[in-house]
């Protein structure tokens, strides 16, 4: 890079979501950006305070791209709320360290807490889940929570190779639990009976 270029927040945070991207945040430090920017470590000092301002900056980067993910990969034949949990676990699949330091690290969140979180994005979900059931809004959240965590707990595993799963066996295993929920949303005093053994 041409030394007489001014290096900016942009470009910081650019660079620091390609080295995440590819190695992990535990990859990412002053030295290794200012060796992908060509510059010294003087500029990033000078855009951010300090190393938890700019993990900050970039988790919010991060985020708005798993969101972009989720509703980039849409198709006709696969009802909507259906596919952000694929698109979920794709991501997962796809973008292994990102996911990781969304979900998996000290920066990131829970499932819970990322649910819990109230803006445009939530809502666009909140809509779609109101087209596949007949949930009140109260219940909705509820029911997202539920059907989130199931997802969440594929995706991890996807995400550290614990297991290969196909595209198909990613729907068929969501579906199983969507219906699962919706039974239960019928009839919620429903308990889970084990037949006494034989004597």
């Amino acid at each position: 890079m041409p030394k007489n270029i001014k290096i900016s927040k942009d470009m910081i945070l650019e660079a620091a979501f390609e080295i995440v991207r590819k190695d992990g945040m535990e990859k990412l430090s002053n030295r290794e950006l200012a060796n992908k920017l060509d510059c010294s470590i003087r500029p990033i000092y000078y855009q951010f305070q300090n190393v938890e301002e700019m993990q900050k900056e970039l988790y919010k980067k991060i985020e708005k791209y798993f969101y972009k993910f989720l509703m980039d990969h849409m198709v006709d034949d696969i009802p909507k709320y259906k596919q952000i949990g694929i698109n979920y676990i794709k991501f997962a699949k796809k973008e292994k360290k990102l996911f990781q330091t969304l979900f998996m690290s000290e920066i990131g969140l829970t499932p819970n807490a990322f649910i819990s979180k109230v803006g445009e994005d939530y809502e666009e979900i909140a809509k779609m889940i109101k087209i596949s059931t007949n949930l009140n809004d109260d219940d909705i959240k509820d029911f997202h929570t539920k059907m989130w965590i199931f997802c969440h707990g594929i995706a991890s595993l996807v995400a550290n190779n614990t297991i290969h799963l196909e595209n198909k066996q990613i729907e068929q295993l969501l579906s199983y639990e969507f219906q699962a929920l919706m039974l239960l949303e019928e009839n919620p005093n429903n308990k889970w009976v084990l037949k006494e053994e034989n004597k």
